[in-house]
């Protein structure tokens, strides 16, 4: 009976000892940089972008100041929003390699959405200047004259600022350069719905409706839910006085009475009186919810047909930037129709 009871009391006993003595559990090993930038890459590609700014932060802290982690912090925080903090980390960046050509073109294209002209052409030209340099460099083509014609893009080139700088040219009223920088990007991405759309805009402005046309008609078959370019093919054909086709264009990207009033209220703008009065009428035909709308266009209407004097109209670019501010105006519990990008 002695000998029984010991069993259990010996087997315990081992139990204990060797708990007593089994080495404790290492801690995790500590997730390198790299790997740490790894699964940043991985949580953007699945559009979780808070988790990829964890992480690049972590990766940042075993690696202080590493330019290309600071430039993907500030790309994710441009896409969440925190344009301030993108700003912090792109100058960052700057601060290291004053000649960051990706650097100096995030910080241009911030500029340029946040309405300061001036300060994103100053980026996005530096930019652009030193990838020409480099592609001169590549090409060992020699210099001639005061200035060269701009060297054809390669994989590396920011094609965003060479699209942006166009943009900038567009309004500052130079179309054939900023054409230039269009061209220079479609020969890169000939199939880019949004720079199509920026062409057909330049020669809008520029007078050439038949060209715009085409362009912004290039740009919808590249992109069929492409709004943008529906929207301003619709305000070209306006321009054009072909109301069917405008109406079809804008029906694309918006119910019939908003297209039916939106080309009233160009019509009226450009002098074009009749047709602005017909299609007013038409648009409270259209919807009985659009009766309060139209009839208050229909009474600016009248008041500019009282002030009209006798000289004929010519056709005058008015600005889509204009018109779609008019939009976000007039159509409050809709979004505003997006204009350049």
């Amino acid at each position: 009976m002695t000998a029984i009871r010991l069993i259990p009391a010996l087997a315990l006993s081992l139990i204990l000892t060797g708990c007593a003595s089994a080495p404790n559990p290492e801690p995790p090993a500590q997730e390198s940089s790299a790997q740490l930038v790894t699964k940043a890459q991985a949580a953007v590609q699945r559009r979780q972008l808070d988790d990829a700014l964890a992480y690049y932060l972590k990766a940042l802290e075993q690696t202080p100041g590493d330019a290309e982690i600071l430039m993907q912090i500030g790309e994710v925080q441009t896409q969440l929003g925190h344009s301030d903090y993108a700003l912090m980390a792109f100058t960052d960046v700057l601060t290291q390699q004053p000649d960051n050509v990706q650097a100096l073109t995030s910080l241009g294209l911030h500029k340029l959405s946040a309405g300061d002209n001036p300060q994103a052409l100053i980026y996005l030209q530096k930019a652009a200047d030193l990838d020409q340099m480099r592609l001169l460099t590549l090409s060992q083509q020699v210099i001639v004259g005061d200035s060269t014609p701009l060297h054809p893009l390669d994989d590396t080139s920011p094609l965003r600022c060479y699209n942006a700088l166009g943009i900038l040219k567009d309004l500052g009223g130079n179309y054939p350069e900023a054409r230039e920088y269009y061209r220079l990007v479609l020969d890169r991405a000939p199939d880019a719905a949004n720079v199509l759309t920026n062409i057909g805009y330049s020669y809008y402005l520029d007078g050439n409706l038949r060209q715009a046309e085409i362009n912004l008609r290039q740009a919808v078959q590249k992109q069929p839910d492409f709004k943008r370019a529906w929207n301003n093919l619709g305000l070209v054909y306006a321009r054009m006085k072909h109301y069917k086709r405008a109406l079809v264009a804008l029906k694309r990207v918006m119910p019939e009475a908003d297209a039916l009033n939106d080309l009233g209220y160009f019509a009226m703008l450009e002098g074009r009186y009749q047709d602005a009065q017909e299609l007013f009428w038409r648009a409270i035909d259209a919807s009985p919810t659009y009766f309060a709308k139209a009839q208050d266009n229909l009474e600016k209407l009248s008041e500019l047909q009282g002030k009209a004097t006798a000289a004929t109209h010519h056709y005058r670019p008015v600005s889509l930037l204009m018109e779609a501010n008019y939009k976000a105006e007039i159509s409050a519990d809709q979004a505003p129709s997006p204009t350049k990008q």
